[in-house]
């Protein structure tokens, strides 16, 4: 996050490439000859919030980079009519649509069968949005054991999907 404010080269590439991940898993290829634009968007965003200390948990700078760039494709969807054919024809896709419904299912399905505390934790930290710090504290139990049930659950979620790839589902 310093480098990133100090303008240092290389973790603004870093930041750039994950920025581009997430415009990736958003399924924006439609609108990539926008990728710049919206990366410098993001970038400015994350610089501004760095300088003035915003950023107060380290560990969830990904998770931040993620929802401002969620946040910045949605901006630029709602302003720029071709972002709004793009998104209207995605929505009217029913292939893409189910693809979505089914990769939800089998997420909620991996959810359910994580522990109590472990399903807490998860939807604490992603759902919820909350640090590392400030679900500890949320939930009454130490940073440490957090983090060993937030590894433990997503390498549940993880193994399930793998397990039972979304084309198994009736």
């Amino acid at each position: 996050m310093q480098a990133l404010a100090r303008g240092d080269r290389a973790a603004v590439l870093t930041v750039t490439r994950v920025i581009t991940a997430f415009l990736i898993r958003a399924r924006a290829y439609d609108l990539r000859d926008s990728w710049d634009d919206l990366c410098q968007e993001v970038l400015l965003v994350l610089v501004n919030s760095a300088r003035n200390g915003s950023l107060r948990a380290p560990e969830a700078f990904v998770g931040y980079v993620g929802c401002i760039t969620r946040n910045k494709l949605s901006d630029w969807l709602s302003r720029n009519p071709r972002g709004r054919d793009i998104a209207e024809a995605r929505l009217a896709d029913p292939v893409s649509m189910l693809r979505d419904a089914d990769l939800l299912l089998d997420v909620e399905r991996a959810l359910g069968e994580l522990s109590e505390r472990e399903r807490k934790v998860v939807e604490t930290i992603y759902l919820g949005g909350y640090s590392y710090d400030e679900a500890a504290e949320r939930l009454d139990m130490p940073l440490g054991t957090l983090k060993r049930l937030q590894t433990g659950a997503l390498r549940s979620i993880r193994r399930r999907l793998l397990i039972c790839p979304r084309a198994s589902v009736g």
